[in-house]
């Protein structure tokens, strides 16, 4: 996983499939606060956190993911 500070919309990552709160392919996932994990991105107006994957696909214990949105 690269530093998510540095990502931008558009730029491939990959997180480890024990980061996702139940991975699956299409779905999109926001870091969760203070923490390694990911979780299910919801379309929440009090979102404050950096940066929403989708993951293309997982490999083995591998999510494969493209930026779509980084928050402000």
């Amino acid at each position: 996983m690269q530093d998510i500070r540095r990502l931008e919309v558009g730029m491939t990552t990959k997180i480890g499939t024990d980061q996702v709160k139940e991975p699956e392919v299409g779905r999109e996932y926001v870091r969760g606060l203070d923490s390694n994990s990911w979780l299910l991105f919801t379309e929440d107006p009090a979102e404050d956190r950096p940066v929403v994957v989708r993951i293309d696909s997982i490999d083995g214990d591998v999510c494969h993911c493209t930026v779509t949105r980084k928050l402000s």
